[in-house]
């Protein structure tokens, strides 16, 4: 019996957000990166090249990425001013999230 795999999308795919899509393709055994979000052109042909044709999909929304048929978890590697609105419409989705810090730029959200 095959071992069921955690069904990983990563948001953001510059620096660190490049690392983390790699370290799960390539280095977690339990789990599968499945899509990855990017509204930038060049992330995306990077994805497009590097994860894609490991069967990843790429998306340049975000709200449609967390709707990816079997996605159980989210890191998100984008810009810090986006983390804590991406860490928590991935919550609401009923989504494992990962977030990067720092998780927001103020304490109120």
């Amino acid at each position: 019996m095959a071992i069921k795999k955690l069904q990983v999308a990563c948001s953001g795919l510059g620096r660190m957000g490049a690392r983390h899509a790699l370290h799960f393709l390539e280095r977690t055994p339990r789990a599968e990166l499945v899509a990855a979000f990017t509204p930038d052109p060049k992330e995306m042909q990077w994805g497009k090249m590097h994860l894609e044709p490991f069967g990843c999909k790429i998306y340049s929304d975000y709200d449609e990425m967390l709707k990816h048929p079997g996605l159980e978890a989210v890191v998100v590697a984008t810009v810090t001013t986006v983390h804590a609105e991406q860490a928590i419409k991935a919550i609401q989705a009923d989504k494992h999230v990962l977030c990067e810090k720092p998780l927001s730029t103020s304490v109120e959200i």
